[in-house]
């Protein structure tokens, strides 16, 4: 049973983390930081892509979702997907 469920799981995580959902993200991210100017980052957290920027990660590392030792930008860049004011390129999938 618990095999099955580990497949399943699996499989969901693969669903919600394919490329298309990453492009969505990156659309969004891009959205907000022509619109605020702010700087924002993608993220595979919880099952999905999440874009969040500095005051959103604070918020969540000050409820405990994360760790209190955490920096918003030096432990946050390392993981993200794509960050509004890298100078790299966009992520380019096919």
């Amino acid at each position: 049973m618990n095999s099955i469920k580990t497949f399943f799981i699996h499989l969901y995580i693969r669903f919600c983390g394919r490329p298309g959902a990453l492009q969505r993200a990156i659309r969004k991210a891009t959205r907000l930081h022509r619109k605020t100017g702010q700087r924002y980052r993608v993220f595979f957290f919880g099952y999905r892509y999440r874009v969040w920027n500095r005051q959103q990660i604070r918020c969540r590392i000050k409820t405990g979702l994360f760790k209190y030792g955490l920096k918003a930008g030096k432990n946050f860049d390392s993981v993200c997907f794509f960050d509004t004011n890298d100078i790299k390129p966009q992520l380019s999938i096919k």
